[in-house]
C-alpha cells in the first residue's frame, strides 16, 4: 500500500470535508441510513406475508441511492416479495443470519435466488439484477462494523492510486477476501490517522442521535473510497492505471512471490534442528569427553573446532574427524547414556546441514527475483 498516495487523499478529504458534508451534498446520509437500516429491515422481515412488500419498499427508499440508483435490484426484490415473500424474507434471513458460511458463499447462494427469481417473474428485466455491490450493500448497511460495501469502479481506482495491484476479479466472478484484504489495509491506516478521525468525528456534530455510531470506521472507509471518485480526490496524485494484462502479470508474480517466500519459511523451518543440535553438541562435546569409534576404539577429546573433533585414540593414535557426519553416522558415541539420548532426534539433520543450507540459499536467491512483489 502506497501511504503517501492514501495521506494525500486524506488531505484532500479533510479539506473537501465541509464541502462534502454541506446542505447541499450532505455525504453524512451514508451514517443516517445505515443508523435506521436494520431496525426498519428487521421489522419488514417479522412482518407477515400480505405485508412484507410495503415494509421491504419503505426500507428500500430509506437506502435512496446507497444501493440503487439506475438499477433497481433492491426495487425488483420488493416486486418479487409480492409474488414470493417467504422466499424473499428467507434469502435476507440467511444473508444476515451469523453461521459458518463465509461471505463469499452468502454473497453468491443470494445472488442464485434472485437470479432465479427474476429470470422466473421479471427474464426481460435487467435493471432487476442483483450484483456484488446489492447484496454487498444489504450486508452492509445492515451491520456496517462487520461488512463492507463493494463497488466496483470505485473501489479499482481507489486501489490503484494507493497502489494494491491484487486482483479480486470482475463482476459475479469478484473475490471479496481479496477485496476485504485491501479495506483491512486501509482501514489500519485510517485508524492510525488522528487528523483524519478528528475531522469524522466532527460529522456527528450534523445529527448527533441520527447517525450510526460507526464504531469500527467501515462507512468511513466506504466514504472515502466514494468521494474519491465522485469529488476527485485523487487530483494531483500520480500513479499507474494498469492494463488488465499487466494486471494479471502483476498478481502472478505476487502469487509466485507470496510461494517462495512460504517455500524460504519451510526451508528455515527444517534448518532450526540443525542449529538446535549444534547447540547440545557444543554442550556435550568438549574436550576431554571420552568416546567410542566403531573402527578406532575409545579415546578423550583433545581438541574441538567448529566442525572437526581430534581425539586420542589409545589404539589408533591422534585422528581428526568431521563432528556431524560422526555424530550423525552414529561412528562416535558415549558412554553417558542420557546425552546419546539427548543427540539421538538430531542425527539426520545434522548428518544432512549442507543439504539444508544450501536449501536455504537456492530459497533466498529465488525469492530475491520477486521480494519486490510482496506485500
Amino acid at each position: 500500500m502506497n501511504l503517501a498516495n492514501f495521506q494525500q487523499i486524506v488531505n484532500h478529504y479533510i479539506d473537501k470535508f465541509e464541502m462534502t458534508n454541506n446542505s447541499v451534498h450532505q455525504e453524512y446520509y451514508k451514517w443516517q441510513i445505515a443508523k435506521q437500516f436494520k431496525p426498519m429491515m428487521d421489522v419488514a422481515l417479522s412482518a407477515s406475508d400480505d405485508k412484507l412488500p410495503a415494509k421491504l419498499y419503505a426500507v428500500k427508499k430509506h437506502s435512496r441511492n446507497v444501493i440503487d440508483s439506475y438499477t433497481q435490484p433492491f426495487h425488483g426484490l420488493c416486486k418479487f416479495a409480492e409474488r414470493e415473500p417467504a422466499t424473499v424474507r428467507q434469502m435476507f434471513l440467511d444473508l444476515f443470519r451469523e453461521d459458518d458460511y463465509s461471505k463469499q458463499e452468502k454473497v453468491s447462494m443470494f445472488l442464485e435466488k434472485s437470479a432465479a427469481l427474476r429470470e422466473k417473474y421479471y427474464p426481460e428485466s435487467f435493471l432487476y439484477n442483483d450484483d456484488m455491490h446489492s447484496v454487498t450493500g444489504y450486508m452492509f448497511l445492515y451491520d456496517p462494523d462487520h461488512n463492507y460495501l463493494y463497488k466496483a469502479s470505485h473501489a479499482r481506482k481507489f486501489a490503484d492510486c494507493i497502489e494494491f495491484y491484487d486482483d479480486w476479479g470482475y463482476g459475479a466472478n469478484t473475490r471479496l477476501d481479496v477485496y476485504f484484504r485491501m479495506c483491512d489495509e486501509v482501514l489500519e491506516a485510517i485508524n492510525a490517522n488522528q487528523p483524519l478521525l478528528a475531522t469524522a468525528a466532527s460529522r456527528f456534530d450534523i445529527d448527533p442521535l441520527g447517525m450510526h455510531p460507526d464504531t469500527n470506521k467501515h462507512i468511513l472507509l466506504f466514504d472515502m473510497i466514494y468521494c474519491c471518485s465522485t469529488y476527485n480526490l485523487f487530483h494531483g496524485i500520480h500513479f499507474v492505471v494498469p492494463k488488465n494484462d499487466e494486471r494479471k502479470l502483476m498478481q502472478e508474480r505476487k502469487e509466485k512471490a507470496a510461494r517462495l517466500s512460504a517455500e524460504l519459511s519451510k526451508a528455515k523451518e527444517r534448518l532450526l534442528p540443525v542449529e538446535e543440535g549444534k547447540r547440545l553438541l557444543d554442550e556435550i562435546i568438549k574436550p576431554g569427553v571420552i568416546v567410542h569409534h566403531r573402527v578406532f576404539g575409545d579415546g578423550p577429546i583433545v581438541a574441538i573446532t567448529d566442525t572437526m573433533m581430534t581425539v586420542d585414540f589409545s589404539k589408533a593414535g591422534i585422528k581428526t574427524l568431521g563432528t556431524l557426519t560422526s555424530i550423525g553416522k552414529g561412528l562416535i558415541t558415549l558412554d553417558d547414556a542420557m546425552a546419546m539420548e539427548k543427540i539421538a532426534p538430531y542425527s539426520d539433520c545434522l548428518l544432512n546441514k549442507k543439504q539444508l543450507q544450501d536449501a536455504v540459499a537456492f530459497a533466498e536467491k529465488q525469492l530475491a527475483l520477486y521480494v519486490d512483489y510482496l506485500d
